[in-house]
């Protein structure tokens, strides 16, 4: 059944397996770009973050310096020895530093505030707010933050005064706000402290992103991970800012950092699948319009393959098939006239061969039977004569109706019987023994089969040898095929000479030969098929053994 779709199908299979490498070779492109954009944005993201680091630690070491350089005035030194000015001298040495201090405050980016605390004094400088004296274990030179003023503060203690410099944590959210763009969403964190971040960034899902990154930057100053929250995976990258000990932090969603390339790649998909469905469509356009009329011609020539000269294609079409259907269809009706002619020809000329063989046969026992009469004649045994004269006109009478080639076994015996009453009357010794199956006398079978074996016998055989007598005649009926045996106990042949004769009467007939045994294979295979066969064989009573065999499947009717 597949057989007759196997070119449709291979189209298919062919079309698939195109589209399938198509997409695995477009798979590994994609998945290879994927990859680099990956690196590209986690490089990016990095680099972003390093400016925006090192920015940081630019403006918050450039504090540090202020700090160190404010040491350096001339009038700090004048705090060493506050406590032996008069109140004068005093508000004037904080009226000037104050206003250094201020100078100072306005020279950076940030917004910093400035104060120094006189231990001598017991206050602060610059700052009328804040009265409390800083605390004894505060280290030095490190930034921290405080978290009730929200201020990032770095204290450096000296010989009877402190310096603090602090700015508030709005300018790292400044520095935030500026750094967000469409995907990326920074903030700061510090390990088991808050977190600063942009003022439009989502709370619940850096929480979440921080609970899962941060054990991952333990001992790494920097870095980048893919962390999955829910159903969406993120590139988070993290830079450790070297002046104040914090991360900063950046995420990016893939999907939306990837979009572009995942929508590229579903629309190639669909392409795909849409060139596939349209390439099975033109197929099965093709299919209906050239394969399947391809298919109907075969179809009408294993018609004829078969014999069957009667088909025609009764499809109709509107393409030029529509010219092989009618070219088709008048070649079969030649061939099928042709056929019906050849047929007949070869039947007339079958019956013309049969009957030229039956008549080539008659003149041979003719000629005998003559040779035999006139012997008889000259001896004087006019029985004889008469005998012969009377069994041949019985003989001729049955031979020479050749209108009908056909006979039945028993009346071919009965012919048998009479040439053998013949014979005897010349050969005193000659015996006869005839056993066939009843069931086998009604079989059709060609005139003068069996007959030319009995007379090849006598001649042959039994004259040929003064004790010989016996001719044996059987018919026997094998299952499924037929068996008649003629055999004597006559002069017999060796198995060369048996060879011999077999090949001769295989040969077209020549001068050289009889014709008897050539006549009667060639009207066994002409009438009772190619299966039948003329088998001769030494005999078990001394002579030759001739065996006719057909099949019952060429079992003659009339």
């Amino acid at each position: 059944m597949l057989k007759q779709y196997r070119t449709f199908l291979s189209a298919v299979i062919i079309i698939l397996l195109s589209t399938i490498v198509v997409l695995m070779m477009y798979s590994y492109t994609v998945e290879t770009s994927l990859d680099t954009v990956k690196k590209d944005i986690q490089t990016n993201n990095l680099n972003r973050l390093r400016i925006l680091v090192n920015s940081l630690d630019f403006n918050v070491e450039q504090l540090n310096m202020l700090s160190v350089a404010l040491n350096a005035e001339s009038k700090m030194g004048l705090l060493k020895s506050v406590d032996m000015m008069d109140n004068y001298e005093q508000d004037q040495l904080i009226l000037d530093l104050s206003e250094k201090i201020k100078l100072q405050s306005f020279t950076q980016g940030w917004n910093v505030q400035i104060d120094i605390y006189s231990t001598l004094l017991n206050k602060w400088v610059g700052s009328s707010q804040n009265e409390t004296s800083p605390s004894a274990d505060l280290a030095d030179g490190q930034w921290v933050l405080e978290g009730q003023q929200k201020l990032f503060s770095m204290y450096r203690k000296y010989d009877q005064y402190t310096v603090r410099v602090t700015f508030p944590k709005a300018n790292l959210e400044n520095m935030l706000d500026s750094a967000k763009i469409e995907n990326n969403d920074p903030f700061f964190y510090y390990f088991d402290s808050v977190i600063i971040a942009n003022r439009s960034y989502q709370n619940s899902l850096v929480q979440e992103l921080v609970s899962k990154i941060s054990p991952m930057m333990m001992d790494k100053s920097e870095g980048t991970e893919l962390i999955t929250i829910g159903n969406k995976d993120y590139m988070v990258s993290f830079l450790k800012a070297q002046t104040l000990g914090w991360y900063m932090v950046d995420y990016v969603p893939l999907d939306k950092a990837l979009q572009p390339i995942v929508r590229t790649q579903f629309f190639f998909y669909i392409t795909c699948v849409l060139l596939f469905l349209s390439g099975v469509i033109t197929l099965i356009f093709f299919y209906r319009k050239v394969q399947v009329p391809i298919l109907t011609l075969l179809k009408g020539v294993r018609h004829l393959q078969k014999g069957d000269f009667s088909h025609r294609i009764s499809r109709t079409s509107n393409t030029e098939f529509a010219i092989l259907y009618h070219n088709f269809n008048n070649m079969a009706q030649q061939i099928e006239d042709l056929i019906e002619n050849v047929y007949k020809e070869k039947i007339i000329s079958r019956e013309a061969l049969v009957k030229q063989l039956q008549a080539q046969i008659n003149p041979h026992f003719l000629y005998n039977c003559l040779f035999f009469i006139n012997n008889m004649n000259r001896m004087g045994n006019d029985e004889a004569v008469n005998a012969m004269t009377q069994n041949l006109a019985e003989y001729f009478r049955y031979t020479t109706r050749i209108n009908d080639p056909l006979t039945t076994l028993e009346k071919e015996i009965g012919v048998v019987r009479n040439y053998l009453n013949i014979q005897s009357l010349r050969i005193n010794r000659l015996h006869t023994q005839i056993n066939i199956q009843e069931s086998m006398m009604s079989l059709l079978v060609p005139k003068l089969l069996i007959q030319p074996l009995v007379e090849n016998s006598v001649i042959h055989g039994i004259e040929k040898k003064q004790s010989a007598g016996l001719i044996h005649i059987s018919g026997t009926d094998e299952g499924d095929r037929f068996s008649l045996v003629v055999e004597d106990d006559g002069k017999g042949m060796n198995p060369e000479e048996i060879r011999s004769l077999l090949h001769r009467i295989e040969q077209p007939l020549d001068d050289t030969m009889g014709c008897a045994l050539w006549n009667i294979r060639q009207r066994m295979l002409i009438q009772l098929g190619s299966k039948a066969s003329l088998n001769i064989t030494q005999s078990k009573h001394g002579g030759i053994r001739m065996e006719l065999v057909w099949d019952k499947s060429s079992e003659l009717e009339e």
